[in-house]
């Protein structure tokens, strides 16, 4: 991710709220990991090198670390504060020893420097590309024959409901229909995911799975989080106005402005509903080297869709970046 042109204590601040929500969504990242678990696993296929582009602070690559035991996972950002936050989180969670970090740009040529993957992870990255066709066509070019590109992004904004009514009985349902009634920009990533099947087309890449998940969980209750909640909660503040209810806006207004950050335990049990884009690509068939695509070609017998069931139901309560 490009952070370069935030200062110093804005970039902790970032990495910090990126953190906390990586954790929040540990549930998604690792539903997503494991179908391409799956997937390897049908083929036959060991993963042994995974590249984590725009890793953030590293909850992700941590995860992808827990679940390919036989892999090392090359984690890539601009950031040095968010790879010394992901370095801490895979020493933390006992993985430290087959998780690399690199300062590279998400844009830049040098990413074919670190060699070939099996694997190419991208959860919330692409979208900060200046060119995004151009850095996916770049992780093209890094995957062996076998490999594959599971790309993740925001389907809609955070939600969250705090357990608290404000004095105002249901109050959290009116705010989300208005904001289901609005469709508005600045919903952060809101509008981006129906351009990534033709993204991934011209990058050379061949898309197997497009679905989407969904989890809520239950925000746990420490300080961190409660930063994190009340920025979302700001967001929707600015998002709604003109479209709620005014006496429900200025309700939510007080509560994001009261001092102590949590009276009374408001912030305690917050629910927080979040949702991504899933899509797993590999190599375009007309992009392999021709040696690769007589009948052995273990990418020739990928199956190119998943089957009707949907998506497993994600645990709530594992932490994620």
């Amino acid at each position: 991710m490009p952070h370069g042109h935030h200062g110093a204590f804005e970039l902790e601040r970032i990495a910090a709220a990126l953190e906390v929500e990586g954790q929040l969504t540990s549930g998604l990242t690792s539903e997503a990991i494991a179908l391409c678990a799956d997937r390897f696993a049908t083929t036959g296929d060991t993963v042994r090198r995974v590249i984590d582009l725009g890793c953030g602070p590293g909850v992700g690559t941590a995860l992808l670390a827990e679940r390919f035991e036989s892999a090392t996972v090359v984690a890539v950002d601009g950031s040095a504060a968010m790879l010394a936050r992901a370095e801490a989180i895979a020493a933390r969670l006992g993985v430290a020893d087959r998780v690399e970090t690199r300062a590279l740009d998400l844009d830049g040529d040098d990413l074919q420097a670190l060699g070939t993957f099996d694997l190419a992870w991208a959860a919330m990255a692409i979208h900060h590309a200046r060119d995004e066709v151009a850095t996916l066509t770049n992780l093209r070019q890094l995957l062996l024959p076998h490999g594959l590109v599971c790309v993740l992004e925001r389907e809609d904004a955070t939600i969250v409901r705090l357990a608290d009514d404000l004095g105002r009985p249901g109050i959290w349902d009116r705010l989300q229909a208005a904001r289901r009634g609005r469709v508005s920009p600045s919903l952060p990533g809101a509008s981006n995911a129906e351009r990534y099947p033709a993204m991934l087309a011209a990058a050379g890449l061949e898309v197997v799975v497009s679905d989407t998940l969904s989890d809520t969980v239950t925000a746990p209750d420490d300080a961190p989080t409660h930063a994190f909640l009340r920025a979302q909660l700001r967001g929707s503040l600015r998002d709604l106005v003109g479209v709620a209810d005014p006496a429900d806006l200025d309700a939510l207004r007080a509560c994001v402005e009261a001092t102590p950050v949590h009276p009374d335990g408001r912030w305690d049990g917050a629910a927080v509903t979040s949702s991504r884009k899933r899509f797993i690509a590999r190599p375009a068939r007309s992009r392999l080297p021709q040696a690769c695509l007589g009948n052995g070609d273990a990418s020739a017998s990928l199956p190119t869709s998943l089957s009707s069931a949907g998506p497993s139901p994600s645990p709530s309560g594992t932490p994620q970046a």
